[in-house]
């Protein structure tokens, strides 16, 4: 009777549902047990309904989503009408190129995960999904990996060759700022419950774009009218305001168009940036931001002179980024964007420069972890925000709801320094003094988005005990090292984990990436 190699995967999101479509492939077979805390699989934070009602947009368009089982247009064209409906879809209204709402595509990754355990079923693997138990700590074991989880009714406890990490987003129940208590806007019942006020939102990305749009939706309706996109208050909620109170001031851009598949760069590609590590002469960050430059000058070299960018620095290059926007003001520049990004879509052309650095992101994470940890600060201060900004696009509705509210009034943008100062009030307020400037919220809602964290940071206590590094960041095959004598068999892929060297590995065609590299780990020595 032939051994099967046992796996134990925590946490059953996106991360999880591609780690199984690549096990699944294994030759030998496998015995793959899954966790699951909540009473549904397969969705993962983002695409829970109790996190995201169905109008909030995921910003990634239905052809990029790696293929699981069945691409996303597929299994939408197979679904019954009164299912789109929910959704506000019609069956020929359905395309490779569209955004749809996150509950969407979390009841779409439910239905890729039940196919995949058929699939990997029929291939001989055993496999099996544990809803409602959730892990309170792993324990190595001489000879295995012990994972111990409870459910309403008991313990479980089960032993493993293999665990995986795949616990995916987490957020602080009671985030804070200074000496200020703000809001978690998840789940979604924390922004419901929050009386119509002057509402502070930190953060001026994606996650603030999520957060002022729920308010709007919670206080008030949006009407689609011959001039645009209007929203007015219900007559009961007319006293809603928000704020985004942002360090830079300014908004995310709106999708463009660019082809897809996607079509390589010329001088920033991952070969070049082999060739630099192989050659040993460091400075890898520099050089590999000199190919950036070259790509730049290549295909756009009208955005540089716009930049004034002479002689580019790293960090002269991250301030000029960002300083066209500020200096037309957010509002401003989000209007101009959209009539842009607009025109790329109907003429189904590409902005070279915004196309390059949508591309680019990607190479610099292969040089990531070649490069020295000043490079690193460097990185993160000055180049990190330009990509982060850049692949961060927003699905034009989801900007066209923004700028509804900002014509009804009833939403402003402030930038803040660092030296901005948070207090609390006593009614559950929030004070924030910006130089002599002084603002005053019934509360704030933090939209900061999804911050990192290390191994010691991890919700295991024997695990992190018995870590070699435990403050370490991890490096790719993310696997930890526990002291000797112990079973060594645990890969990390929890988010704000893997955060903090890989920064761009949010998204469902990341979570394909990673899962890949562990998988190939783990059947390395099958």
């Amino acid at each position: 009777m032939t051994t099967r190699k046992t796996i134990g995967i925590i946490g059953v999101g996106p991360m999880a549902i591609f780690l199984v479509k690549h096990f699944i492939k294994s030759t030998a077979p496998l015995r793959i047990c899954l966790f699951e805390q909540h009473e549904l699989a397969g969705t993962g934070m983002p695409y829970r309904q109790d996190v995201s009602p169905d109008y909030l947009l995921a910003n990634i368009f239905s052809r990029e989503i790696p293929h699981i089982h069945e691409p996303l247009a597929d299994w939408l064209r197979c679904q019954p009408t009164g299912a789109l409906e929910r959704w506000g879809l019609s069956p020929d209204g359905i395309s490779d190129r569209a955004f749809y709402p996150r509950t969407l595509l979390g009841a779409y990754l439910m239905a890729q995960l039940q196919a995949l355990v058929a699939e990997g079923g029929a291939a001989g693997h055993e496999i099996v999904v544990r809803t409602e138990h959730e892990v309170v700590d792993i324990k190595p074991m001489a000879d295995s990996i012990r994972v111990i989880a409870k459910t309403s009714a008991e313990w479980v406890t089960d032993a493993f060759n293999v665990v995986v990490l795949a616990t995916g987003h987490t957020w602080d129940p009671h985030p804070s700022e200074g000496d200020a208590v703000l809001v978690s806007p998840w789940p979604a019942k924390n922004i419901e419950a929050l009386p119509p006020g002057a509402i502070g939102i930190l953060g001026s990305s994606l996650s603030a774009v999520d957060v002022a749009v729920s308010l709007a939706h919670i206080h008030g309706s949006f009407t689609e009218t011959e001039r645009g996109l209007t929203w007015t208050a219900h007559p009961a909620n007319a006293a809603i305001t928000m704020t985004m109170v942002s360090k830079s001031g300014i908004l995310p851009e709106a999708d463009f168009f660019y082809p897809y598949p996607y079509q390589p760069l010329i001088h920033l590609t991952d070969k070049a940036v082999e060739s630099l590590v192989a050659d040993g002469r460091g400075q890898i960050l520099t050089r590999t931001f000199a190919l950036l430059i070259r790509e730049l000058q290549s295909c756009d070299p009208a955005y540089l002179n716009d930049l004034l960018m002479l002689d580019p620095t790293i960090e002269a290059f991250g301030e000029a980024y960002f300083s066209r926007r500020q200096r037309l003001g957010a509002f401003r520049a989000l209007e101009a964007n959209l009539v842009e990004s607009r025109a790329t879509i109907a003429l189904e052309e590409t902005i070279a420069w915004r196309y390059a650095l949508l591309r680019g992101h990607e190479v610099f994470e292969a040089a990531l972890p070649h490069i020295s940890n000043e490079e690193w600060e460097r990185f993160r201060s000055h180049l990190l925000p330009v990509f982060a900004d850049c692949y961060a696009a927003v699905p034009h509705l989801s900007l066209d709801r923004l700028a509804a509210l900002r014509a009804a009034d009833v939403l402003e943008i402030i930038e803040v320094g660092d030296d901005a100062q948070f207090t609390g009030a006593s009614d559950g307020g929030v004070h924030v003094k910006n130089g002599m400037k002084n603002h005053q919220f019934t509360a704030m809602l933090d939209a900061r988005g999804q911050a990192s964290a290390l191994p010691s940071d991890l919700p295991f206590p024997t695990f992190v005990d018995v870590l070699v590094n435990p403050t370490d960041p991890l490096q790719s095959p993310f696997k930890l090292a526990v002291r000797p004598g112990l079973y060594d068999g645990v890969f990390c892929l929890s988010m704000p984990q893997v955060l903090v060297r890989y920064p761009f590995s949010q998204g469902l065609p990341n979570c394909d990436a990673l899962a890949q590299v562990v998988v190939a780990e783990v059947l390395s020595g099958v």
